[in-house]
C-alpha cells in the first residue's frame, strides 16, 4: 500500500481543527522505540545526525510522530536533555503545529484548499511534484532564521515521483551546512535505488500489545473501542488501532466480514459498490479503497493467527486454506490503485477472485 490510508480522517481533523479553536499543539514523545531511535536522538542534539534519514515503518504506527521529535531535538535550544528535546517551550510548539520557520515540509494535499492554494508547485492528493522539491530546495538555499539548523521534511516520501527523487538528489548529496533531510515512507522500497543509498534508515518498531491496549484505555476511556479486535488487527500501530472505532473503519470492517465469512456467496460489484458508496471525491474515493483492502489484509492475518494458536507450533498450514492467495491479491489490488485504475473496478477484481478460490 502506498499513499497513506490515514490521511482523510487527519484531513477531517484538520479542517475540525481549523473551525474549532484548540489548545497550542504539543510534541508527543515516541513509544516503545529502541536503542536505534536513542542514538540517533542524541545524535540530533549534537548536531552530528547524518544528513538524510528514512523513517519507515507500517501505516499509524508512528512515522510522523518520530520525525517531529527528531526535527524538535535538532533545534530545540533547551540544553537541559541530550538525548531529546524539551517538547514544551516555544520552538517545540512550533514544530508540533508545523510552524517553524527552519523546518520545510513536502507533503501530499491535506484538502481541496490546500490543493487550490497550491497548484503552483502541482500539489495533489496522489504525488509530490518536482516542483514542491524545487520550491523547498530553493528555500534551503537562504540562511536559517534562528540560526541553529534547518530541516527538510518528506511526509510520504514514497510518493514522490521519479523527477521529483531525482531532483531531491542534489540536495541528499550537497544538503549544505547544519541542514537535514527526515523521508517518511511506508513503501520505501518504492523509493529509486539512487535515493536509497544516500540515506541511512530508522525503523520506527510496532508497539507491544500491552503499550496498545493501555494507550487505548488512555486515550478511549468510553470504551467505544472493541479492544481485543483492535489489537488484533493493528499489528502494533497505535494509530490504527485508534482508527479502527471511528464509524467509517467499523462499516468497513463489517463489509470485510461478508467478504470472509461467506466468500462463496460474495457479489463482488455490488460489495465493491458498498465500500465507495456516497463518496463522490476521487481521491477519498481510492483511499476508502486502500482502507478495506488493509482491513481485509489485517482480518485475514488475524485468522490465520489464530488458527495457528489453536493448534501447536507445528501448525500446517492445509493447501485447500486461502491466506496466502488472498493476501496477494489485495496486495495486488493496491498495486493497481497505484496505477489510477477505478477503485471499484479494483475491489471488484479482487473479490472476484476471492469467491472463486
Amino acid at each position: 500500500m502506498s499513499a497513506r490510508w490515514l490521511r482523510e480522517s487527519k484531513r477531517a481533523n484538520a479542517s475540525q481543527a481549523a473551525a474549532a479553536p484548540e489548545a497550542a499543539p504539543r510534541l508527543t514523545v515516541p513509544l516503545g522505540q529502541g536503542p536505534a531511535l536513542l542514538a540517533s536522538l542524541r545524535q540530533a542534539r549534537r548536531l552530528v545526525l547524518p544528513h538524510a534519514i528514512l523513517v519507515s515503518g507500517a501505516h499509524g504506527i508512528g512515522k510522523t510522530v518520530v520525525m517531529k521529535w527528531l526535527t524538535a531535538a535538532l533545534l530545540c535550544p533547551s540544553d537541559l536533555d541530550d538525548e531529546g528535546p524539551c517538547g514544551v517551550c516555544r520552538t517545540c510548539s512550533r514544530i508540533a503545529a508545523d510552524l517553524h520557520p527552519d523546518v520545510h515540509v513536502l507533503e501530499l494535499a491535506r484538502n481541496e484548499d490546500d490543493k487550490e492554494a497550491n497548484k503552483h508547485l502541482k500539489k495533489s492528493f496522489y504525488v509530490v511534484s518536482i516542483e514542491q522539491v524545487r520550491y523547498a530546495q530553493e528555500a534551503l538555499s537562504r540562511h536559517a532564521v534562528e540560526g541553529r539548523a534547518r530541516v527538510l521534511r518528506v511526509d510520504s516520501a514514497d510518493c514522490m515521483s521519479d523527477e521529483a527523487q531525482n531532483a531531491l538528489l542534489k540536495t541528499l548529496e550537497e544538503p549544505g551546512q547544519a541542514t537535514f533531510l527526515l523521508l517518511e515512507a511506508a513503501s520505501p522500497e518504492r523509493l529509486l535505488p539512487t535515493v536509497h543509498s544516500r540515506v541511512q534508515r530508522l525503523r520506527v518498531l510496532p508497539l507491544e500489545d500491552s503499550v496498545v491496549e493501555r494507550e487505548i484505555l488512555r486515550r478511549s476511556p468510553t470504551g467505544s473501542l472493541d479492544l481485543p479486535q483492535a489489537i488484533g488487527l493493528c499489528r502494533g500501530s497505535l494509530g490504527l488501532a485508534l482508527e479502527l472505532g471511528t464509524k467509517r473503519m467499523v462499516h468497513l470492517h463489517d463489509l470485510v466480514l461478508q467478504a470472509l465469512d461467506a466468500p462463496q456467496g460474495l457479489r463482488p460489484i455490488d460489495l465493491a459498490g458498498e465500500v465507495v458508496e456516497g463518496i463522490k471525491e476521487r481521491w477519498l474515493v481510492q483511499e476508502q479503497a486502500r482502507s478495506f483492502l488493509w482491513l481485509l489484509r489485517a482480518e485475514i492475518r488475524r485468522r490465520r493467527d489464530a488458527l495457528a494458536e489453536q493448534a501447536d507450533d507445528s501448525y500446517p498450514a492445509s493447501t485447500s486454506e486461502p491466506w496466502t492467495s488472498w493476501l496477494e491479491l489485495t496486495l495486488a489490488a493496491d498495486r493497481d490503485l497505484d496505477l489510477q485504475i477505478p477503485a471499484e473496478q479494483v475491489l471488484a477484481a479482487c473479490l472476484l477472485q476471492f469467491s472463486g478460490d
